[in-house]
Parts: structure tokens; C-alpha cells; sequence
């Protein structure tokens, strides 16, 4: 009986197996005749925001790049994200499609004509067995360039740093700090602003 009664207890602690199912993690915007874009990409568009993309050649070079941009103000989560990439190659696994379901955090972008929502990437973390994966539509990635890739890359790592103080959390908050992230001229023009932004998670 006691030992019933301890696994009735692990079974009702949310934090004895803690994990997270992530849908609709990383979406795209793909368009006939057009590059397919990140959904914040698109967004920081249509928004006037100043992107700048790192001149390295690789995604893997590019994400790099960006955590760099975090370093002075928040050298922890930098280290944290450093991290997430080296383990990045060992923690995807190859899809061939996703379903467009879950929750509705696509934002209200006005999509032109030809053009439709895509998921590129889903994350789950199963803490209990130390898993970390990301599933990644094999279609959608090939169609991505270098930017793009790493602009996904970076809202994945975003999201798990978000969500794992709060995993009922969805990608809006995600996207607005991805655009922060590659917004590098209000970066230098507001640190404080930029500093605080990057201590909220």
C-alpha cells in the first residue's frame, strides 16, 4: 500500500516528469515565385523593422553570430545557447509534413495570394527522459536559404529557454524577441531596452 501511494504521489507532482509538447513551434511563410521566409521574418517586413543578417555563410555560422549579439548583455544565456547548438546536429529528426493545428499563435499577418502558412519545425522535451528533440519538415527546410534557417534555429532556442519557465507559453512572445534579436541597429540605439528584453526569460 505504501508503495502504491509513492507512485500516485510522482504521478500528481507536475515537476516529477515535467516535459513539453510543442506545436506549431516554427512557422513559415511560403509563397509561389518567392523565397519562403520565418514567419518573424515576414512579420519584421511588413512591421519596417531593420533586419540584419550575419554575413557567415552557414545557418549553424549565423546562429552563432546572433547568441553573439547576446553575450554582453546576458553572457549566461548566451552560454546556455552556445550550448543548444553544439547539441543541435544530434537532436533533429527528419519529417515529411505537418499538420497546421494546435494553438492559434500564427499572429495576423495578411498573407498574400499564393502564399500560406507552413510549419518547419516542432520541439518536444521530455524531461524525464533527458530528451530534447526538434522535428523538422524536410521539404520546407530545403526550400529555406542560410538566414531563414537560422532565424528558426534561434526561435526554437528562444522557446525552449521560454518555455521551461512557463510551458503553457506560445510563440508570440518568441517571435517579438527573435525580430529584437535581428534588429541590430535598435539594439545599439536602445541597450537598456535590449538588456531587459533579454533578462524577461
Amino acid at each position: 500500500m505504501k508503495h502504491l501511494m509513492a507512485v500516485i504521489v510522482l504521478l500528481a507532482a507536475p515537476s516529477a516528469f515535467a516535459q513539453y509538447v510543442v506545436r506549431n513551434g516554427g512557422y513559415v511563410v511560403s509563397c509561389l515565385n518567392q523565397p519562403t521566409v520565418a514567419l518573424e521574418m515576414a512579420e519584421a517586413k511588413e512591421e519596417g523593422l531593420s533586419v540584419q543578417y550575419s554575413p557567415a555563410r552557414s545557418y549553424q555560422a549565423k546562429v552563432s553570430d546572433l547568441i553573439a549579439r547576446i553575450r554582453p548583455v546576458n553572457s549566461q544565456k548566451a552560454l546556455k545557447y552556445t550550448q543548444w547548438l553544439k547539441q543541435w546536429p544530434q537532436q533533429i529528426r527528419w519529417k515529411s509534413s505537418f499538420a497546421l493545428e494546435g494553438p492559434n499563435d500564427q499572429g495576423d499577418l495578411e498573407l498574400g495570394r499564393g502564399c500560406r502558412m507552413k510549419i518547419a519545425i516542432v520541439q518536444t522535451n521530455e524531461t524525464r527522459f533527458g530528451v530534447q528533440q526538434y522535428e523538422i519538415d524536410s521539404l520546407v527546410w530545403g526550400s529555406l536559404d542560410e538566414n531563414q534557417k537560422a532565424a528558426l534555429v534561434m526561435h526554437e532556442f528562444i522557446y525552449r529557454d521560454i518555455l521551461e519557465e512557463n510551458p503553457e507559453s506560445n510563440s508570440f512572445e518568441v517571435r517579438f524577441v527573435n525580430k529584437a534579436l535581428h534588429d541590430l541597429d535598435s539594439q545599439l540605439r536602445d541597450r537598456r531596452k535590449f538588456t531587459e528584453l533579454m533578462s524577461r526569460f
